[in-house]
């Protein structure tokens, strides 16, 4: 299975509660006849392409917190920033959105189009980074207001130092990150003052938060974790997952980024350190409910972010 994927059997539409099917059909005006649920991600919610009776499609996504208590935070958190994104920004528009305390749905327009092949083939990974540096220039100033990468990884990004004080940690990680473990928690705690910026991020990009049309357009999805940065934030926070699921070089990639090209080298090897350090921690923690290929997932991403710092500063 690919690192992009996950194994739990998604929620089905007929899996809601009444009122909850009852409300979408209400705000949208017609009732679902059939459900097609999307691979990809880490959700054990509802994400389906919804077809309705008179033809229209809409893309629904709806979790609880008996599924996941984190999830519906972050639901709450999407809704807000697709509410307020600008029209040119290539994302799905919000259509409609529901939150009774418990259940939580957001409903979305249905983009025609499908994930990038994985492995990556190098012509839709240039469409990608193109897209990428659109959307950094499109985001610059933030349109929305949204949280600061600073405050919202804070904890996450200091990782290096949690395995450093643990020796169980220590001993679970690659020699050459015990060995460097000084080395990796003094580049770490530059990470903030380097990522901080006032672009709009994405934060979460993987394939499987990509969607790529007939006529070459390029969709960002899923924008729980939007945060303000640096206009290099993305690029780098997706990389990894690029190397961790093909042979694409992440340094050849990032020295062709538009912004990167205006990054201080150590603020990008701060950065990449701590977003290494969070990614090889996480994946040694138990895993989350009903996530079981997330630690996985996590451990593929932190070792191709590490072996990509280490080509920068060995």
């Amino acid at each position: 299975m690919g690192a992009e994927t996950m194994a739990l059997e998604r929620l089905r539409w007929a899996d809601l509660p009444e009122q909850v099917r009852a409300a979408a059909e209400s705000a949208l005006g017609a009732r679902v006849s059939s459900d097609v649920r999307q691979a990809g991600g880490f959700s054990p919610g509802l994400a389906s392409r919804l077809v309705l009776e008179d033809g229209r499609r809409v893309f629904a996504k709806a979790i609880n917190p008996d599924r996941n208590p984190r999830s519906p935070g972050l639901y709450r958190r999407e809704i807000e920033v697709m509410a307020s994104l600008p029209t040119g920004v290539p994302a799905p528009r919000l259509q409609w959105s529901y939150d009774d305390g418990d259940w939580v749905m957001l409903v979305e327009d249905d983009i025609d189009g499908a994930m990038p092949a994985l492995p990556w083939e190098p012509g839709e990974f240039a469409r990608v980074l193109a897209a990428l540096e659109q959307l950094a220039d499109t985001l610059t100033p933030a349109p929305v207001t949204a949280m600061s990468i600073v405050d919202d990884l804070a904890e996450n990004f200091r990782s290096w130092q949690k395995i450093a004080v643990d020796t169980d940690l220590t001993n679970r990680v690659d020699a050459w990150a015990r060995t460097n473990l000084p080395r990796l928690v003094e580049l770490e705690s530059g990470w903030a003052a380097a990522a901080a910026g006032d672009t709009l991020c994405h934060a979460d990009l993987r394939a499987d938060n990509v969607l790529l049309t007939a006529d070459d357009r390029v969709f960002i999805v899923d924008w729980p974790y939007a945060v303000t940065g640096a206009p290099w934030i993305d690029a780098l926070l997706f990389l990894p997952s690029v190397a961790a699921t093909s042979g694409i070089d992440p340094e050849a990639a990032w020295t062709g980024f538009g912004p990167a090209r205006r990054a201080e080298p150590d603020a990008v090897n701060a950065v990449l350190a701590a977003v290494a350090g969070d990614f090889l921690y996480q994946s040694l923690l138990p895993a989350p409910a009903n996530l079981p290929t997330l630690r996985a997932h996590q451990n593929a991403k932190g070792s191709a972010a590490l072996t990509w710092l280490r080509s920068r500063i060995s």
